[in-house]
């Protein structure tokens, strides 16, 4: 076991330090993580949460004193006003006197948000006036609570702050509030003359001052000078009197305007922290849980050893996973050259990183020797005979086989067949691979074709330009069945390249010919051959069978389907352009390889014009980009390749004119709304002017529209208009009706009615909820 686990490691030690490196950094980087959460968790989120109570506590303080001393003195100056003081001590009241009075106080509580309705007592006549009603006696006054509280307040403490719940009902709508009346007294002596009550909602004030305070661990409250609950996060406690709590005596007890404490209570510590209002009379008081603060401290630490966990299963399945990546293909490739027959089976085992560095350099050696070879082959001297021999450039078999003899070529037998061997895909070939790879790419295919044929013939192999291999093969004189033998030679090379070298490679076979001088004969017939690889595809065998006749074509029905193609993409129809180019190669693949190239070519000239009529082929040459085309198509090695070709180019042609359609709408479209956006005040501004302005017939440009912007132009005018007297309502103080004139509407009943349809609020509401929410925003900032 223990020489097992040695060998295991000797061999396997690029494996173990892969792993390793990869177990090693996850768990550093997990445990660094870990403890640096924790660590900063344990210590900083007690004191965050403390930190919080206190300036919670001091933001409510803030706001609230903010808040009501400004208010105070606000309606302490209402409280001085001409129309306040006549409703106070005036005895004779007409009904203009009412209206103004009642107007006076319904303008003061409709200023603030806060105030929920405000009294005036007139001891003289015993006359209340509200905001909420019309004028009562002191008997009829429906909030009894407040005669109540007025007939026990002394002049001298005017001014404070009462908490108060008030249920009543007026016109037989039911009032249920929290309430806090602020009560402006005047005197003459100790007694009483007239009174104005200020009454706050509770509720309103509680969001104002502790927004956002509040949690299972922190509860922030208001308290007035007897221990009466002003303010809570929990609602339910408002008007409680918590004046038994040790904490509030303590508080009230104490001298200090602010402080800290921690208390005690029923099994539970708390953090007490308080700030005292001298102007309000409130103590603003924040109480933090210890015992919830640390169960979120503790499910804290839970989660981290969960998100820890999770990391850790993590990094082991990355580990792995970039393991396997990594070390597989090497794994593959030890085992692949152990398994070769240049590995020695008798050595020693070694580390993986030796046997490799072993095999690069045997390997090294083997491409020395194939570069010898791969010289040989593509010896100039060598190319130049069998060129000129498939070319024909001698007319004499005896000085044609004393130059095959100089360059160590000889054949046995007078009979020959030429064949051509094509690389299928070889411009992708050429993009992958450098120029000298792609020669040992030629020079394998040719090694194969040599190996597998030499069994059966003499052949000779060479590179004839491109993507061309030519095969010379030596037919013996009593050979039978020689063209069946030769196209079985030719299928198995086809079978080989494609398992070795993952290539495709097509074949063609020559006539049979006597004679070296004939042997150009042969080539031209393969090379001829060859070229029905666009109609058989990639990886055909072409033999002596194939026929040499193909069907010509109709040149009434080549124009006929020419003509279907061109008219679909004039209709800009992808589907039927589509159709019709396919219909067009099914019927041109039938004839021979010049008519259908030149058919094909005809083609490309017409949809190249086409093109130029429907204005996106604007070139300057137009032969030199038919020429770049006919280039393009004479390089496809299928009639697949040529239709797709085809079709891309009808594509390219009908998006580019879509594309250039859309531009010019999309500009003319941009010309209007500038045009809406410059004269949107001007009252006769109608649909019609807009139309005249973008210069089309009124449906294709209503149409034209919508689809541009997505709303028709009544749609978006009326909306530029409405979105532009919004702004004239928030940032100035102009009167609505001149603002309706400024953004083009003139009619000012017209203006009001279609601004509360479009905005669901009259232009005056509109405004003054603008500015209340402005004040809230300001409020909550600070």
């Amino acid at each position: 076991m223990i020489h097992y686990i040695t060998s295991f490691m000797r061999n396997k030690n690029f494996l173990i330090r892969i792993v390793s490196s990869y177990v090693l950094v996850g768990l550093l980087i997990i445990a660094v993580l870990t403890f640096v959460i924790t660590s900063k968790v344990s210590r900083n989120l007690t004191n965050e949460i403390n930190r919080s109570a206190d300036r919670s506590v001091e933001q409510s303080y803030n706001a609230a004193n903010i808040l009501l001393t400004s208010m105070f003195e606000n309606f302490a100056i209402a409280f001085q006003s001409a129309d306040v003081q006549y409703g106070l001590y005036n005895e004779d009241f007409n009904t203009s006197a009412l209206g103004r009075i009642g107007g006076k106080l319904y303008e003061l509580s409709s200023t603030n948000p806060l105030v929920n309705s405000i009294y005036l007592f007139n001891y003289q006549k015993r006359l209340v006036f509200s905001s909420l009603s019309t004028v009562r006696t002191f008997d009829d006054f429906y909030d009894t609570g407040m005669i109540q509280l007025l007939s026990n307040l002394q002049p001298a403490k005017s001014g404070i702050f009462f908490s108060r719940h008030i249920r009543y009902d007026i016109d037989a709508k039911q009032y249920d509030n929290d309430l806090i009346s602020i009560v402006y007294l005047n005197s003459i002596g100790k007694n009483a003359n007239g009174a104005m009550v200020v009454n706050l909602n509770q509720q309103t004030l509680q969001r104002m001052v502790m927004n956002g305070a509040g949690s299972s661990s922190f509860q922030s409250m208001i308290l007035n000078k007897q221990g009466t609950v002003i303010s809570h996060t929990n609602s339910a406690m408002i008007n409680t009197n918590m004046s038994d709590q040790s904490y509030v005596q303590k508080i009230s007890a104490s001298s200090e305007p602010r402080g800290t404490m921690e208390i005690t209570q029923d099994g539970r510590s708390y953090r007490i922290s308080y700030i005292k209002s001298e102007s309000l009379g409130w103590t603003f008081i924040g109480v933090t849980d210890y015992e919830s603060l640390l169960r979120n401290v503790k499910e804290m630490k839970r989660y981290i050893l969960s998100v820890t966990a999770i990391l850790l299963l993590t990094v082991l399945g990355l580990g792995g996973f970039f393991t396997r990546l990594i070390y597989g293909p090497i794994h593959r490739l030890i085992r692949s050259v152990r398994d070769s027959s240049f590995d020695s089976r008798q050595r020693q085992p070694v580390s993986e990183l030796d046997l490799l560095s072993g095999t690069f350099a045997y390997l090294e050696n083997k491409i020395q020797d194939l570069q010898t070879s791969v010289t040989d082959y593509q010896s100039a001297k060598r190319n130049e005979v069998l060129r000129m021999l498939t070319a024909g450039g001698w007319t004499d078999d005896a000085e044609i086989a004393r130059k095959l003899k100089q360059v160590g070529i000889e054949f046995e037998y007078p009979h020959f067949l030429v064949c051509l061997l094509r690389i299928d895909s070889f411009r992708s070939l050429q993009e992958a691979y450098k120029q000298t790879d792609v020669s040992l790419f030629k020079y394998a295919v040719s090694n194969i074709a040599v190996e597998l044929g030499s069994g059966s013939f003499r052949m000779v192999c060479f590179d004839c330009g491109e993507d061309a291999i030519a095969l010379v093969a030596n037919i013996p004189e009593d050979m039978t069945n020689a063209d069946q033998r030769l196209a079985d030679s030719l299928a198995d090379i086809q079978t080989n390249v494609r398992k070795y070298l993952k290539l495709s490679v097509s074949a063609a076979m020559g006539t049979l010919v006597h004679g070296l001088t004939q042997i150009k004969y042969s080539w031209s017939t393969a090379s001829d051959a060859s070229r029905y690889r666009i109609v058989l595809g990639a990886g055909c065998l072409i033999t002596r069978d194939f026929p040499e006749t193909r069907e010509p074509l109709q040149e009434s029905h080549v124009t006929l389907l020419e003509k279907q193609v061109t008219d679909s993409m004039k209709l800009g129809d992808l589907g039927k352009t589509k159709e019709a180019v396919g219909e067009f190669v099914a019927y041109v693949r039938s004839t021979s390889f010049d008519e259908m190239m030149l058919v094909f070519a005809q083609m490309l000239i017409a949809i190249v014009r086409v093109a130029r009529t429907m204005g996106v082929a604007d070139h300057e040459d137009a032969r030199t980009y038919i020429g770049s085309l006919n280039q393009q198509l004479y390089m496809k090695e299928s009639i697949e390749e040529i239709e797709l070709w085809y079709m891309g180019l009808c594509e390219k042609s009908i998006s580019q004119r879509d594309q250039q359609s859309l531009q010019k709408n999309k500009w003319i479209v941009d010309k209007v709304l500038r045009y809406i956006h410059e004269s949107y005040s001007d009252p006769s501004l109608t649909v019609d002017t807009l139309v005249e302005v973008g210069g089309l017939s009124t449906n294709y440009m209503r149409k034209m529209f919508k689809d541009i912007v997505g709303q028709t132009m009544t749609a978006y005018l009326t909306e530029y208009r409405f979105a532009k007297a919004k702004d004239l309502l928030i940032q100035t103080d102009l009167p609505a009706n001149r603002i309706g004139e400024m953004v083009g509407i003139e009619n000012t009943n017209y203006f009001y009615v279609s601004f509360k349809k479009h905005c669901g609020k009259t232009p005056d509401h509109f405004r003054k909820q603008a500015k209340y929410s402005i004040i809230d925003d300001s409020e909550s900032t600070i």
